[in-house]
């Protein structure tokens, strides 16, 4: 038995024996891997039916994406920021085949986007750096889409499915709360590994994943890294304060996963969930949704509550962190959902006297680590929230306690109550609370969803204040006709996003983007 295979039988079970003790205290089921309160990014579209055993389908991409991160022109503001714009355009093909009189499939997804400019190859964008000059009126790329050519088969797998049971094996598309396809740009994120859940009865289902590769957003390879552990295009990457000599990957063997399911009276669902993500985290996940039933308004509660602490070689630091989420809705017209929601993580600290080569100044960690001055051991916030105070006897007070998310890190597509377009306490890192209230509107067709959002975040410590604030406007409208099942036909998206910051000197942030796609 190789290696790889009995690494991933013990991983399945200690998920498995984790999991199992947890049905006998919570009352856990699947509910959306993303907020209620948010538009689900279009997945990959289920292969179309027919009366052959093989089914296709797929879609078709174009996106145009801006950013403005300076206030004049293209190149401007207090830190010399460069605005970004990018252009791609992909195809996704998907087939299936189903085996018969058996319940084995198997299937696989292949992509190709082009940017149809000169600045095509990963290789022109190392560790995220633009191919273009920063000089007015020139932008850099948005790497986040990203702005060069992907050619990947990000899905390959064998499945099955039968009696209550079901396994997929191979290359595949995920949706769970901290890993998941993170769906919102030209191509999904894709896991290599395998996934099993068994549905106990009609209340119980419990599922069991090792994944031991992934192919992130903006990459066409699969291989054993994460957006904490590396230098994705168009992502922060590896913390500065960590050790990564010669800005290489920290390698880690992906993560295994377990997951404890309840469907009760009155559509009460809600989910326990154990990760394990090697030398980084062990996580623990509870969620919960109620809609209270009766009157016209179709109120509805849900709560989610989060432990995460460092394990093993912890090649990111010291990771401490717990989140509690509540989250309330109403229909106020049978057309117009109003949610509200609130997040809070509490600060940890310590204090140290800091490694050679590191220093606290202006209440934020300077300094880089390098083979010499070796790394400082933790998570920290970052995107000008502080992190340190100096102590007068040559000790430094360090603040922290972010929640470390290897598999969406910058994707914003946590499953926190009050994660908005463009950030959230997740993808800085950083501890603190955030309060979003959303409107949302969906025509009695079907064809047209959007909302409009307002979200106040306060990523304060002793270090100093830190209040942001968001307005988001989303929009989607579906040309074709809305059937039971994936929709096929055009659809147009728009999403902007701007930001307020109370600290002066931290320049401002505008995003718009529109997406034009037909699924078949």
């Amino acid at each position: 038995m190789s290696a790889n295979l009995s690494t991933g039988l013990v991983r399945l079970s200690v998920a498995l024996a984790v999991m199992l003790p947890a049905g006998t205290s919570f009352a856990l089921a699947k509910t959306p891997a993303t907020p209620v309160s948010a538009i689900v990014a279009q997945a990959s579209p289920t292969p179309k039916a027919t009366s052959n055993p093989f089914a296709f389908g797929g879609f078709v991409r174009a996106y145009d994406f801006t950013r403005q991160n300076a206030s004049n022109s293209a190149q401007g503001g207090s830190r010399g920021s460069t605005n970004q714009q990018s252009f791609n355009l992909g195809v996704s093909l998907h087939g299936e085949y189903d085996f018969a009189n058996s319940p084995f499939s198997a299937g696989a997804s292949y992509l190709y986007a082009n940017p149809l400019g000169a600045c095509s190859q990963a290789s022109d964008h190392a560790k995220g750096l633009p191919c273009v000059s920063n000089r007015p009126p020139s932008t850099n790329p948005d790497d986040t889409l990203p702005g060069f050519a992907l050619s990947t088969l990000y899905e390959a797998y064998l499945q099955y499915k039968a009696a209550g049971f079901y396994g997929k094996v191979g290359n595949q598309i995920i949706n769970t709360p901290w890993a998941n396809a993170s769906d919102g740009r030209i191509k999904p994120a894709a896991f290599q590994g395998a996934d099993f859940s068994y549905a106990l009865n009609r209340h119980f289902t419990i599922e069991a994943a090792d994944y031991i590769g992934w192919e992130d957003r903006t990459s066409s390879v699969f291989d054993q890294s994460t957006l904490l552990t590396s230098y994705p295009a168009g992502s922060p990457g590896i913390p500065a304060n960590t050790l990564a000599p010669g800005g290489r990957t920290i390698s880690t063997s992906g993560f295994f996963y377990g997951r404890l399911g309840y469907t009760g009276a009155r559509n009460l669902t809600a989910n326990a969930y154990y990760y394990g993500m090697q030398n980084i985290a062990n996580l623990l996940w509870f969620d919960a949704r109620y809609p209270f039933s009766g009157g016209r308004l179709n109120p509805f509660v849900a709560l989610q509550f989060g432990s995460e602490n460092s394990t093993g070689s912890a090649v990111i630091g010291r990771i401490n962190s717990t989140v509690f989420g509540l989250q309330g809705g109403v229909n106020v017209t049978p057309n117009v959902l109003v949610t509200l929601g609130y997040d809070g993580i509490p600060v940890k600290s310590d204090t140290i006297r800091l490694p050679t080569g590191y220093t606290c100044k202006g209440n934020i960690i300077a300094g880089a680590a390098t083979m010499t001055t070796g790394s400082l051991p933790y998570l920290l916030p970052f995107g000008g929230t502080g992190n340190c105070t100096a102590n007068g006897d040559g000790t430094t007070n360090i603040y922290y306690g972010g929640w470390a998310s290897p598999y969406t890190d910058s994707y914003i597509s946590d499953p926190l109550f009050t994660t908005s377009t463009t950030q959230g306490m997740v993808d800085r890192r950083s501890p603190g609370t955030g309060f979003k209230m959303q409107v949302t509107f969906t025509s009695s067709d079907k064809h047209f969803v959007g909302y409009v959002s307002r979200a106040w975040y306060n990523y304060g410590n002793p270090a100093f204040a830190q209040l942001t604030a968001e307005t988001d406007f989303d929009a989607l409208y579906r040309l074709g006709k809305i059937e039971q099942g994936t929709y096929h036909g055009f659809l147009l998206h728009y999403r902007y996003g701007e930001r307020t910051q109370t600290r002066a000197g931290l320049p401002l942030f505008k995003y718009n983007r529109f997406q034009v796609e037909y699924d078949f």
